[in-house]
């Protein structure tokens, strides 16, 4: 939407297709392809060659169209990423104002001078060239607030978190301050955190209520990573009663217990945080910067709060053994968050994790192998950096989902928590989802 936003306040006519919405699905897409010149595919490692195969169909359709993708996948596997077919362009890092300089100079019609654009990569007579990184956005401020206009007339996004329809998301901050070596942001942001100040993040969550939107999903990776702007958020929410509930994603050490306490009164309804292991050593190999007495006292004090939390779990990190994942199994038993999940660790293109394990198995090349069918379900080069094999990790995500939801008092408390129908609704969808999962296999 941001993307497309920025194209149009420069003149082009931009939309945004979402094959999910429209009529037949990708075929519906490819329906409407023939009307445009560029089509612009935001990619990942792990949908890289389905997105590749879409985009030789769209370029077969219209053979006259020129394909962008960026994303981290084009950032960290350029050269891949080009070969894959189908692709004519890679953006890498931040993709706004490198993708409108890239058509500003092929509207303008100046020749080659297209291949002047940092940021970019193309192939040619052969040969692939990657050009220089484009410099960051300094002040994120400048962004537009992105035009939800933009999206399907008539769709209400699912989220099972989500508790007030409709909702929509926000990005106000770049970058972590974490460094885990497991995770991708950090290196795509180039190792900076940046943010948009208070009152910007006000004007768009004003905008948004105003334009009928019930809640907002926070998409930072940290979203309270500047305490200072968060309090300056929500005394804003507070004063200006702004009709919004909203979740965004923290780590334990940068939320305390007064900061939850002014999020709850401002509209916040869950915390979203990596919990990761429940062993101090494996936290220690991926460098998570916590302590798991952190983890403890934050699901404390967001339980003083009544501040509902997701905790997300990886299994089979460096170091992982059978006994860590039934310590780490415990552990979250012991901290209750409200919801929890399990996946499989896996090195991404562009971590430090990626690349130890492609210095000693380069056969890993792209990681794109590990496509969306198995994504965190199934091992990935895990048992080169632990003791487990692929069907054991396999299990013991199944194993992990039973033993922490299927206990009588998690249950019961769930339903004492359902006030209405909606509410039941969303219970009984994302539980029946979880439900299908872990019936599954052994």
């Amino acid at each position: 939407m941001l993307v497309a936003t920025l194209l149009r306040k420069a003149g082009y006519d931009a939309d945004v297709l979402d094959a999910g919405t429209i009529p037949g699905g990708m075929d519906g897409v490819f329906g409407r392809i023939n009307k445009y010149n560029f089509l612009i595919m935001l990619s990942s490692t792990m949908a890289s060659r389905e997105d590749a195969a879409n985009l030789r169909k769209f370029k077969k359709i219209n053979p006259g169209l020129k394909t962008i993708v960026f994303g981290a996948h084009a950032t960290f596997m350029p050269g891949e990423t080009l070969l894959l077919g189908g692709v004519d362009f890679v953006v890498r890092r931040e993709a706004e104002t490198v993708i409108k300089e890239l058509i500003d100079a092929f509207a303008a019609g100046a020749g080659d001078a297209w291949k002047k654009v940092q940021g970019i990569g193309w192939r040619e007579n052969g040969k692939t060239f990657i050009n220089d990184f484009h410099p960051f956005m300094q002040n994120l401020d400048d962004l537009p607030i992105a035009d939800r206009d933009l999206l399907p007339k008539g769709v209400d996004y699912f989220n099972p978190i989500v508790k007030r329809v409709p909702y929509t998301t926000m990005i106000t901050s770049r970058g972590c301050p974490g460094r885990c070596i497991y995770c991708s942001s950090p290196p795509f942001y180039g190792n900076k955190y940046r943010l948009q100040t208070a009152p910007r993040v006000l004007e768009e969550m004003e905008y948004l209520a105003k334009k009928g939107y019930r809640e907002i999903f926070f998409r930072d990776e940290t979203f309270t990573a500047f305490r200072r702007r968060v309090v300056e958020i929500c005394e804003g929410l507070i004063r200006s009663k702004i009709n919004l509930t909203w979740i965004c994603s923290t780590r334990v050490d940068t939320a305390d217990l007064e900061l939850m306490r002014i999020m709850k009164r401002s509209g916040c309804h869950m915390l979203r945080v990596g919990v990761e292991t429940g062993a101090q050593e494996l936290l220690d190999n991926i460098k998570k910067g916590i302590t798991v007495e952190q983890t403890e006292n934050f699901f404390r004090n967001a339980h003083l709060v009544c501040l509902d939390t997701h905790a997300h779990c990886m299994l089979g990190v460096p170091g992982e053994t059978a006994g860590t994942i039934e310590e780490t199994i415990k552990f979250v038993k012991k901290i209750d968050p409200t919801i929890v999940t399990f996946g499989i660790c896996t090195p991404y293109p562009g971590t430090e994790l990626f690349e130890t394990v492609k210095k000693n198995h380069p056969e890993i090349k792209d990681g794109s192998q590990c496509n969306l069918d198995v994504l965190h379900t199934n091992a990935f080069y895990n048992q080169y950096f632990t003791s487990l094999s692929p069907e054991e990790l396999r299990k013991a995500v199944r194993t992990s989902y039973r033993k922490f939801y299927l206990r009588p008092g998690y249950i019961f408390r769930w339903f004492m928590r359902i006030k209405n129908l909606d509410e039941f609704r969303r219970v009984t969808l994302a539980a029946t989802q979880v439900l299908q999962f872990i019936g599954l296999g052994d």
